[in-house]
């Protein structure tokens, strides 16, 4: 089982800080009206995850990836050259491709594959 409260306060590549990755049970829409099953809402230098509570530890663990990657792409002034032209299909591949390569997401995995990418 994923122990979300350790992405609390999570100091990222870039000086980007995960406040929290919470769940909920609430419905989420995407910013174009889609249904979604998690989120990120960046202020700042800071970012928070919402996660779709009906997911399973794998599909969690991809959305994190997921979501911390786009997040960065979205709120860092010069991502790097390999993101910079990522569309949302892109970045479901590189978050299914970290899940696959470093294992359940968690603090340490997530900043090996933000490091990977040139973060």
């Amino acid at each position: 089982m994923i122990d979300l409260s350790r992405f609390s306060n999570l100091k990222l590549p870039g000086g980007f800080v995960v406040t929290e990755v919470v769940e909920t049970e609430s419905a989420m829409i995407d910013a174009i009206g889609r249904p979604a099953l998690a989120k990120t809402i960046i202020v700042g230098a800071q970012m928070s995850i919402v996660l779709a509570v009906e997911m399973d530890d794998v599909e969690k663990s991809i959305s994190i990836y997921h979501e911390v990657l786009e997040g960065l792409a979205a709120a860092t002034p010069k991502p790097p050259p390999l993101i910079i032209e990522f569309n949302e299909a892109d970045f479901e591949a590189a978050a299914i491709s970290a899940h696959t390569r470093f294992g359940i997401a968690d603090p340490d995995n997530v900043t090996k594959f933000l490091k990977s990418l040139g973060f």
